[in-house]
Parts: structure tokens; C-alpha cells; sequence
């Protein structure tokens, strides 16, 4: 499995390919349309696969993480986008989620303190509760374990 920066325009890890994702560009008109202002996650550095299938984000890489409400994102080659999000100041005070909305699936995007779907409005906390619907259900959560150096989190 891939693992792609979180920009606009992604950068693949394993050939150096630069792309605008159909998602991505979707998900920006569909913002504009619907007025959601986002405010980007910060695209990781330093994150790899290793041979277990988990990602190994590097924290010294991702000074974004150092404050708590930091995020990082990144996009897996599957499509899905994945954040890991700074929760509190303790070395296991994170949580990593998948960005598909529980609604529909939409890929929902960071706007302030909170996640909002652009295709219903959903919005979710930065630790992925539901804060208005549709959706009923919270982000999914993958599970991880951190240390003072990295956070491996089980894609």
C-alpha cells in the first residue's frame, strides 16, 4: 500500500508521482458550492509502511503534533485519507481516524476546530464525534501506539 501526502496536489511516496486527486478536486468544488471555508491539516512528512501494513509517522518530522489540536493527514493508496490528530499533551494522547464520513462515505475536511462533510454537513469534533448530523456515527478510529518518537497506527 501507498502512502500519499494530503495536498491538493499529492506526492506518491514510492514513484515521486505528483497528482491532483479526482477526491480531492471533487471535494473543493463541492466545497466552494456549499460555502465550507476549510482549513487545511498540515500533509505529513516522514511517514512510511512498514512490513506489518502500519504506518509509522514520525513526530520530529511533524511539529504540527507537538501542540495539542495538531493534525496531520495522509492519504493511503486505497483512497482512503487519514488523520492523526494531536488529543492531548501525553505520549499516548492522540487519535487517528479515518476521514470518510459515516453519512454517505464523503471525505470530510478540516474547517476550524472541527471536521465537516461537503456533501450533507455533517460535522465531527477533531476526535471524531459526531457533533451534527446527518451522520449518527463517529469517524472511524484505528487503532496505534505512540511513542516519544513516532506513532504506528494499523491501517
Amino acid at each position: 500500500m501507498k502512502i500519499n501526502k494530503s495536498t491538493p496536489q499529492s506526492h506518491d511516496v514510492q514513484t515521486g508521482e505528483s497528482t491532483l486527486s479526482r477526491r480531492t478536486a471533487l471535494c473543493g468544488i463541492a466545497a466552494i458550492v456549499i460555502g465550507v471555508n476549510p482549513e487545511k491539516a498540515v500533509a505529513a512528512d516522514g511517514i512510511t509502511m512498514n512490513a506489518l501494513g502500519q504506518v509509522d509517522v514520525s513526530l520530529s518530522l511533524n511539529p504540527a503534533l507537538k501542540k495539542v489540536g495538531g493534525v496531520v493527514t495522509f492519504d493511503l493508496s486505497n483512497g482512503s485519507k487519514i488523520a492523526l490528530v494531536r488529543t492531548s499533551a501525553s505520549q499516548n494522547g492522540f487519535t487517528a481516524l479515518n476521514l470518510s464520513c459515516t453519512h454517505q462515505g464523503v471525505t470530510v475536511m478540516k474547517s476550524g476546530a472541527k471536521w465537516v462533510c461537503p456533501a450533507h454537513r455533517s460535522a465531527f469534533a477533531l476526535n471524531g464525534k459526531v457533533t451534527k448530523g446527518p451522520a449518527t456515527s463517529p469517524l472511524q478510529t484505528l487503532k496505534f501506539k505512540a511513542t516519544a518518537k513516532n506513532v504506528l497506527i494499523t491501517v
